[in-house]
């Protein structure tokens, strides 16, 4: 099965060039390039781990993460933060009040890049562990009826 990534960004460069790299990963891409563009795209999708930038027109970053919070599948996927903001301050807040995966600071130059993969890849394996514990939880519900 292939892991699908949904890039939430509105540098279309930026959206290509990762394209590249998650292909040669043998994962799929979805992009977006604004946060209101990202939430319809989810409907119906299955998404392993969201890419997403912060500063964006339409819907921002932040716009996003309150909307998709209050989705029932918030839970299951992880979220990975692109930023051109090095407040550390500001990413810290971000991550413990949105319970986001992890981050990159921008530019995605080739070694941010090679990172951001890394962490997909992670992010991946985080999400296939967390759907087998919700798993093995229900069977074992089910089992005590």
């Amino acid at each position: 099965m292939i892991n699908t990534v949904l890039v939430i960004d509105d540098n279309a460069l930026d959206n290509a060039v990762l394209r590249n790299y998650l292909y040669n990963e043998r994962l799929n891409l979805l992009s977006a390039l604004n946060g209101r563009e990202a939430l319809d795209m989810l409907e119906g999708r299955n998404v392993d781990v969201i890419v997403l930038d912060l500063v964006m027109p339409v819907m921002d970053g932040l716009e996003f993460l309150k909307a998709f919070k209050k989705t029932s599948y918030y839970d299951l996927i992880p979220v990975i933060i692109i930023t051109s903001q090095d407040s550390e301050e500001t990413i810290k807040s971000v991550i413990s009040e949105y319970e986001v995966f992890d981050y990159v600071i921008k530019p995605l130059d080739q070694v941010r890049r090679l990172i951001l993969v890394n962490k997909i890849k992670t992010a991946i394996r985080y999400r296939n562990a967390l759907k087998e514990l919700y798993s093995l939880k229900r069977q074992q519900c089910g089992d005590g009826e």
